[in-house]
């Protein structure tokens, strides 16, 4: 069985504030641990139940946070950043028709605009106030699970704080495995479980989830023709998304439209790189 690992930041076990995602923040190289250690935990819990391959896509920023010389032995790493000639569909990549059987994200978070949500954003933080999928406000967990289920790859597993844990399961199905390594308590703070609990807890996510793939488990499909808002917080950001096409929408909002959600995700995040081009450090 082979599993795709898209693994984000924020939901890291321990992690609680911006200080813990860039490079040069307090704690920032620590963080890339405990990152690393709930992807291997996923890992581990996937081969106890018969997973044999994994790739992992950093998804966080530079999407250069992993360490590949802690990172699980059975995996391979997907680093780099997202640059469209890169990685067109952002925190993915390597997808494939046939290519893997089931996936899981590791360390994600609330999407903008959650109340409370902790580090909550979708894709860009800084530009981007919110992103609709088929007219509905959609996490990064909705977006990348749409990309996936075009593939045929059902998600799985989850793992993050106890706010994106039940936000995904509203999303997703409450039928997705979940493991809660923390508890958020605002933007920037959280009780969180150690490493060795939170590991453990993510073992058994992992085990269950496997087993879940083959036994009914569905891929994520949305509705076609796929229409994407992306509401921007400035009139200049969204001049610069419009150079590359789209149709205004409301004050701040650009509307896409595609056949499939893979052409329209690589419209906005086109469209999301020209607007950052000059500022966006985690595109280089």
């Amino acid at each position: 069985m082979r599993v795709f690992i898209s693994c984000d930041m924020e939901g890291a076990t321990g992690v609680c504030h911006r200080d813990h995602l860039m490079a040069g923040g307090q704690d920032y190289e620590a963080a890339r641990r405990w990152l690393t250690g709930d992807v291997n935990a996923a890992v581990e819990g996937a081969l106890e139940s018969g997973a044999t391959e994994f790739v992992v896509a950093d998804g966080h920023a530079t999407m250069r946070n992993v360490l590949l010389d802690e990172l699980h032995s059975a995996a391979r790493l997907l680093a780099g950043p997202a640059q469209p000639r890169n990685r067109p569909l952002a925190q993915l990549g390597a997808l494939g028709p046939d290519t893997f059987d089931a996936a899981f994200l590791v360390g994600y978070h609330t999407r903008a605009g959650t109340p409370g949500g902790l580090l909550a954003h979708t894709w860009v933080g800084r530009c981007v106030k919110e992103i609709r999928l088929n007219g509905r406000p959609a996490s990064e967990a909705v977006l990348n699970a749409a990309i996936l289920g075009h593939f045929g790859v059902p998600v799985v597993l989850l793992t993050g704080a106890d706010d994106c844990c039940r936000q995904a399961r509203e999303e997703l199905g409450a039928a997705l495995e979940v493991a809660e390594v923390k508890q958020a308590l605002g933007p920037s703070a959280v009780l969180t479980l150690s490493l060795k609990a939170a590991h453990a807890l993510i073992r058994e996510a992992a085990v269950r989830a496997v087993r879940t793939v083959g036994a009914g488990v569905r891929p994520f499909e949305v509705r076609r023709p796929v229409q994407i808002e992306l509401d921007l917080w400035r009139d200049e950001m969204r001049e610069q998304a419009l150079e590359l096409g789209g149709e205004p929408l409301g004050r701040l909002g650009i509307r896409y439209e595609g056949a499939d959600v893979i052409e329209v995700v690589e419209q906005v995040w086109r469209a999301l790189a020209h607007t950052l081009r000059d500022d966006a450090a985690f595109l280089k």
